[in-house]
């Protein structure tokens, strides 16, 4: 079939394999799976491709294909979705991170900024025990004055309430903590 075919590395079926590990509870290897993928991509020495992701990497590791792949596009949504757990949920956004304690800072912090149902929100996550996501639920969740709606370690900001948001950034601050017993 040729090079593009039988590239060294195929990065959208490495992307699509994260994020299948990510969803069966593999987060470890779905992390390690992302990271290679991701530093072979920013090797411009060897991938002569900076910044993104390319499709295939070739047997020499240069990068094939500098538009905007299904690679890129399935990394990201494997970062929002599984890595920082922001999902829709019938409209409604439910934070359900799956962050190791490698991808927090010294302060036990991590934070991703996107748009939701036409909102900007900053989304910080605090872990200062620096937990694993087996250990950890969401324990607290704010934006603003406004409490998020917590179930079973995860959150909720219902749809109803964020289309009555300004159109500026909002905050959302979600403290990680192990689970109370129940």
């Amino acid at each position: 079939y040729g090079e593009k075919e039988n590239g060294a590395v195929f990065s959208h079926m490495t992307v699509m394999y994260a994020n299948a590990l990510y969803r069966r509870g593999f987060i470890s290897e779905g992390y390690r799976a992302l990271s290679t993928l991701l530093a072979a991509a920013m090797d411009f020495e060897s991938s002569k491709i900076y910044p993104g992701i390319p499709e295939y990497f070739d047997a020499d590791g240069r990068g094939m294909y500098h538009y905007l792949t299904g690679a890129a596009s399935w990394f990201m949504l494997t970062m929002i979705t599984e890595v920082y757990g922001v999902r829709g949920v019938l409209g409604s956004m439910m934070l359900a991170p799956k962050l190791l304690p490698e991808q927090f800072d010294t302060e036990g912090n991590a934070g991703i900024k996107l748009n939701f149902l036409n909102r900007t929100f900053l989304i910080n996550y605090h872990n200062p025990r620096k937990l694993s996501p087996e250990m950890y639920g969401i324990v607290k969740a704010e934006c603003g004055s406004l409490e998020l709606r917590i179930r079973e370690g995860k959150a909720y900001l219902d749809r109803e309430i964020i289309e009555t948001l300004e159109d500026t950034i909002h905050v959302i601050d979600v403290t990680l903590d192990k689970l109370p017993e129940s």
